[in-house]
């Protein structure tokens, strides 16, 4: 883990219960296990990472015109998501198949 000042001031209040005064100790088995145990599924890695994205999506978002401008982009550069090719693929190699359990070929049974 990264012991600079921001991820640290951040684990400790996390882990002092300053968020959970309800709640003393909640956070405790997150802590044990994310510093303690290892970090076995990497959570901390890109910390730093993350923490500077969400940083600079708090000063896009603070610039309308400039988020409105990048989201149009983002969803124009997207494309089509891969399950939708996956599943026309899938349907036009199987489109004379018999499913298990059902009667007749796909295309029959749209029909």
């Amino acid at each position: 883990m990264s012991t600079t000042p921001r991820p640290a001031r951040h684990w400790t209040s996390s882990f002092s219960d300053h968020f959970s005064g309800n709640e003393p100790g909640i956070f405790t088995p997150l802590h044990e296990t994310l510093l303690l145990h290892g970090d076995h599924y990497m959570h901390l890695a890109d910390l730093m990472s993350y923490m500077n994205a969400t940083t600079g999506c708090a000063t896009s978002n603070a610039d309308s015109d400039a988020w409105v401008r990048k989201a149009i982009l983002n969803v124009a550069s997207s494309g089509k998501f891969s399950s939708d090719r996956t599943i026309a693929e899938y349907e036009a190699t199987s489109a004379d198949k018999t499913m298990p359990g059902a009667v007749g070929s796909l295309k029959e049974q749209k029909e």
